[in-house]
């Protein structure tokens, strides 16, 4: 009896100190979009597949929050709101990437050593997409209320040029081409500073385009404001020759009307196809042989 009337106060207690509380589930009011510029003028980029979102507190200016999400923007899950640094750039880029993502004040964007003797050159950098809000305040958001967009402009933090070739005869018999950019910014910070350190840039992409014309474009963080800006074009034809032309470029790349970045170059020569070496089978010992031999 004495166990019967335990039990029964046991449950009386439970009746009375519980109380039923709703469950919340997690709720994204939080939407982010993107504004892509993909209008660049050479080096067109593919639109990554995947974009890096972070977010920066205003006064630390250390990450507080990163996701990812695909081209047409996505939602943010257990996301505090507030006023933040906003950071979105594309995954992908093989020849560009952003440094350092802990601290807004320390984030840059460099491009790769190419060569380090006997002189330092650096990758031409690839267009990489970004996107930098300052000081955007995010407000409290209900389950009632409806859900708050964020959109974010990304585009291209380089510029593209190309340099036209002039002159070259037997194109047809080219293998290779290398340029290389003297005096060229090598990184920049997210909010589009440039930073001091200059040096020279190479790329190895070329198209022929017509009729002793090579064009090949190139892309940069930037020109600096003073000095000479040259270039050096070496080419390579199937004779194995390597043909250089070093040119001054400085007027071409501070003319203002020079809004198609184009730079034309002469470069007078002739290339010439592969030489025919021994093993080459059009020579005569190569050609077959036939003999009659008489057997008994």
């Amino acid at each position: 009896m004495r166990t019967k009337v335990l039990c029964c106060l046991l449950a009386a207690f439970a009746l009375v100190s519980c109380t039923r509380d709703p469950i919340y589930g997690e709720v994204s009011s939080y939407r982010i979009t993107f504004d892509i510029d993909n209008d660049v003028l050479y080096c067109r980029p593919a639109l990554p597949e995947l974009f890096q979102v972070m977010f920066y507190d205003c006064e630390s200016g250390k990450k507080v929050y990163e996701t990812y999400m695909g081209s047409d923007g996505g939602y943010l899950h257990a996301f505090n709101p507030g006023r933040y640094h906003v950071v979105v750039y594309g995954l992908g880029g093989n020849k560009a990437s952003v440094e350092y993502t802990k601290d807004f004040k320390l984030l840059s964007i460099e491009t790769k050593v190419f060569q380090n003797t006997p002189m330092k050159i650096w990758n031409a950098p690839d267009h990489l997409l970004l996107g930098v809000l300052t000081g955007i305040e995010i407000p409290y958001r209900s389950e009632a209320d409806s859900e708050f967009i964020l959109t974010v402009p990304v585009a291209s933090v380089c510029d593209s040029w190309k340099v036209c070739i002039h002159g070259i005869k037997g194109l047809q018999y080219s293998s290779s081409a290398r340029l290389v950019v003297n005096r060229q910014v090598c990184g920049i910070e997210v909010d589009g500073m440039k930073k001091d350190d200059i040096g020279s840039i190479i790329s190895m992409s070329y198209d022929i385009v017509g009729n002793e014309v090579m064009e090949m474009p190139f892309c940069t963080f930037g020109m600096p404001d003073e000095g000479a800006v040259t270039i050096r074009v070496e080419l390579e034809a199937q004779d194995r020759r390597v043909h250089t032309a070093e040119y001054d470029i400085t007027s071409q790349v501070r003319d203002q009307q020079n809004t198609s970045h184009i730079i034309n170059v002469q470069m007078d020569i002739e290339l010439q196809p592969m030489v025919q070496g021994g093993l080459d089978p059009s020579a005569d010992e190569w050609d077959p042989h036939h003999e009659h031999i008489e057997i008994k």
